[in-house]
């Protein structure tokens, strides 16, 4: 019998994560074609059916799906070093935002910033990511707050992931915050984000998802329903962040415009997870490295709201301000330490639920035939070890579409 040929084989894993129920249990190979995964099993199986034009030794390690993180701020052009010294003093961060810090400071950076150099820093940011295994994520622009700033954030996110490879899901975030220009008016700004800012972002074709911050000292839920309303008669997907420091009624409004997901949720309320759990299609986006960033006490209830059936994810909500970290790694680390989540838990968040919630569950976050061949190999002996260790990276290679990165 002649063998086929295919593009890659994967051999000598310790075990090979899947998230499809027909992997065999003994699987320690797998076989990739014209960019997808056709087949996972053992060695000898593999070798006795194909012929690789390159093969990859896994040594042992772990092969899971490659990382998608379905939240990160990757648009800005310097870091906020400076506010973690202001944090070990005590102040609190929509204080830090009132000094003019915070979320406005990387405003008037990314204002500044010439396209060009915008550029470079968006791609360094995507490669940082893609050393810590993330193979696809959905990126958000929201350190412009005005239509060019925005359009411009918008833009060099596709630019940069386009010359990274990196696969990206757009999120424009205009409703991050009122910018100081229309602190004493901020329904001048929400009728520029509803009138001009939404349809220009959509005539562009720039951003699938809209989203907005609803919390004490930015968006309340009366002006978030507004917008909301309008991102879905443009057509928009919602993606919203809610209940990070307060409860006003964030997560119930999601729910009800059917969002995609309600991300943060640190003060989440009874009658908010009881709202998730009812609807079982808006996710739960879970950012465990921002409460400790932030030196807060409080936690996301993780645990209870998959006990409940919430679909969740799990990111890494990288930004300059309140999680400076691109590694989904470490994310899976402080879910499985504050949010009390097994590593089975905390893979899948990942990669198959993070895949999910942005509806790429098709092609991204599993391994199964037919998806694609995004992988990763982790110098870990078996799953149990995975978010065990911190301040280090696991991800010794990393596969996109069955080629191997260097």
């Amino acid at each position: 019998m002649s063998l086929k040929p295919c593009q890659l084989l994967v051999f000598h894993a310790g075990s090979v994560i899947t998230w499809d129920s027909a992997t065999p249990a003994q699987a320690d190979a797998l076989i990739v074609d014209q960019g997808k995964v056709v087949a996972v099993g053992s060695e000898a199986e593999m070798r006795a059916a194909w012929s690789p034009a390159s093969e990859l030794n896994a040594e042992g390690g772990l092969v899971v799906p490659g990382f998608v993180d379905a939240h990160v701020h990757p648009v800005f052009a310097v870091g906020r070093a400076e506010e973690f010294d202001w944090r070990a003093e005590g102040v609190e961060y929509l204080e830090i935002a009132k000094r003019g810090g915070g979320i406005l400071s990387s405003v008037r950076h990314v204002r500044e910033a010439e396209e060009e150099d915008l550029l470079m820093k968006v791609r360094s940011h995507f490669r940082r990511m893609r050393r810590h295994g993330t193979t696809a994520c959905e990126g958000k622009s929201g350190y412009g707050l005005s239509t060019e700033a925005e359009l411009k954030s918008l833009r060099v996110m596709q630019q940069a992931a386009d010359a990274e490879g990196m696969p990206l899901s757009a999120t424009f975030l205009g409703a991050h915050m009122f910018p100081l220009e229309h602190r004493e008016n901020p329904e001048r700004y929400l009728d520029i984000l509803c009138e001009e800012m939404l349809p220009a972002v959509k005539e562009q074709g720039i951003a699938r998802a809209a989203d907005i911050f609803i919390e004490e000292g930015a968006f309340n839920a009366t002006q978030a329903r507004r917008y909301c309303e309008r991102a879905k008669e443009l057509g928009f997907a919602l993606r919203i962040h809610a209940d990070q420091f307060h409860e006003i009624g964030g997560t119930q409004l999601a729910v009800e415009m059917e969002a995609e997901c309600v991300d943060h949720l640190e003060a989440l309320s009874d009658s908010g997870l009881e709202a998730l759990a009812l609807s079982g299609k808006t996710f739960a986006g879970l950012l465990p490295t921002v409460p400790h960033f932030l030196r807060q006490k409080i936690d996301a209830p993780g645990k209870k709201l998959i006990q409940a059936g919430v679909p969740y994810f799990v990111a890494t909500d990288f930004n300059p301000g309140s999680s400076y970290t691109p590694s989904l790694p470490e994310a899976a680390h402080f879910a499985r330490i504050r949010l009390n989540l097994s590593a089975e838990q905390a893979l899948f968040g990942v990669t198959l639920g993070a895949a999910r919630s942005l509806g790429v569950e098709a092609q991204k976050g599993h391994l199964g035939p037919g998806a694609d061949a995004d992988l990763l190999v982790l110098d870990l002996p078996d799953l149990y070890h995975f978010g065990y260790a911190f301040g280090e990276n696991p991800v010794v290679k990393v596969v996109v579409a069955g080629e191997v990165q260097q």
